[in-house]
């Protein structure tokens, strides 16, 4: 065991020991209160995601500051990897507070004329980008979830290399890797510019601060601190600057709990702030979180699916046409060169060779957006059907529903004393008695 006197100062490890402890336990209130408030799955289910990056990062860059070789092969990449995965997650949450992707695709980048890239120079050149196309819209969520995909790949590799002395291979993959994080936030940054009036109402710059600071912080100190051991300003021990580096992270991650508490607070989902909301117990709460499903379809859809489920077909406006019909001459054309025609100066449309996809790679892939004869046969063989998602249909039919079994759930009696006609007779009885 290595003692803490040879790496950092003790009066330096014992404020990371109490910034480390009061972050972690600042965080787990916080998340416990979400847990304990449950009471809309889509939207606290990612916010609980993004409030354990705290605890995650707390935990290792202290345990980096007592066991460093330990933590650099098997606590390190963990962290790495989680860090990637809140960055999905805080894309899921925008798409999920602008009413989803078909609402955004489909009706609110319509209002938005083609964008360019915010790249000096190089943006006059590189084609606009247009978010009501599905295809572009692809390109922008790939861009996003490739560092998602790339870090776990990473890690085995740095793993590799520390352990053979591939010293070639790593400068390689560090190269990859500010790649990666590069196109990854700067995708992120496109979809936040071209809908950020929409985004603006909900308030997120403080949601947007959680996940980039952290990120930012951690990625731009450990350049700096590695340039400051390379010229020897730290030392000769190429160790020392790793130490540094999580030393002062760990002092850092208590004043991001507070962050973290202030951007996701748990009230607007509290009984008093729905009062006529069941929340899920804490149980099935936990494991909704951490379940990962969401994660593997949207993955698959993104992955493999690709341009079979995101085309103009699938993502048909909901709008009138004259509202598609005026849009940018490149996003008309491109609809016209997908199958859209247009009829009565715009004010109708219609499509060549209708059909939700093309029927030829739907042959391809049975399984991934069915016909609706394919869904009247699922709908004859219930059993099949039954024993394939393991679904509780009886309680679809009740007219009232006291425990459904798919998502156990309670509600909270004192509830009933914040609801609207408590509040409207409250105030009927202080006007009553004003007068």
């Amino acid at each position: 065991m290595i003692t803490v006197e040879e790496y950092l100062p003790w009066w330096w490890q014992w404020s990371c020991y109490l910034s480390t402890t009061f972050a972690i336990l600042l965080s787990c209130y916080s998340i416990l209160r979400q847990l304990s408030e449950y009471r809309k799955p889509f939207e606290q289910r990612l916010t609980v995601r993004i409030q354990v990056l705290v605890p995650i990062f707390s935990f290792s860059c202290l345990m980096a500051t007592l066991y460093p070789h330990f933590s650099q092969i098997f606590i390190d990449p963990v962290r790495e990897f989680y860090e990637a995965f809140v960055i999905y997650t805080f894309f899921s949450l925008l798409i999920l507070i602008l009413g989803g992707e078909r609402e955004i695709i489909t009706k609110t980048c319509l209002d938005h004329p083609p964008m360019k890239h915010p790249i000096f120079i190089l943006g006059s050149f590189l084609p606009r980008v247009d978010l009501s196309d599905p295809q572009e819209f692809l390109k922008v969520k790939r861009g996003i979830l490739q560092y998602v995909w790339f870090k776990p790949l990473y890690c085995l590799g740095m793993l590799i290399c520390q352990l053979a002395d591939f010293s070639r291979l790593q400068f390689i993959l560090v190269i990859l890797y500010n790649v990666s994080v590069t196109c990854s936030l700067y995708n992120l940054a496109l979809f936040w510019k071209f809908l950020y009036k929409e985004l603006r109402p909900f308030h997120p710059w403080s949601k947007f601060l959680c996940v980039k600071l952290i990120i930012f912080v951690s990625y731009w100190q450990s350049m700096i601190i590695q340039g400051l051991n390379i010229l020897g300003v730290l030392g000769k021990d190429e160790m020392t600057g790793y130490l540094y580096q999580n030393g002062i992270l760990c002092l850092e991650m208590f004043g991001f709990a507070i962050l973290h508490l202030v951007a996701f607070p748990w009230k607007p989902y509290s009984n008093q702030s729905l009062p006529m909301g069941a929340r899920m117990n804490f149980k099935y709460a936990l494991r909704d979180c951490f379940g990962g499903a969401d994660l593997k379809w949207d993955s698959k859809q993104t992955l493999f699916v690709g341009s079979m489920y995101y085309n103009f077909r699938n993502f048909d406006p909901t709008v009138d046409s004259i509202l598609i019909a005026r849009t940018d001459t490149d996003s008309r054309m491109n609809r016209i060169n997908h199958g859209v025609r247009f009829t009565n100066n715009g004010t109708d449309r219609y499509w060549v060779g209708y059909g939700s996809t093309d029927r030829q790679s739907n042959n391809n892939n049975n399984n991934l957006i069915p016909f609706p004869s394919q869904t009247r046969q699922e709908e004859d063989e219930p059993e099949e059907f039954e024993e394939f998602i393991k679904w509780d249909t009886n309680a679809a039919g009740r007219h009232y529903i006291p425990d459904d079994p798919n998502y156990p759930v309670s509600w909270d009696s004192s509830g009933y004393k914040y609801t609207s006609s408590m509040n409207r007779l409250r105030e009927d009885v202080q006007n009553r008695i004003s007068v």
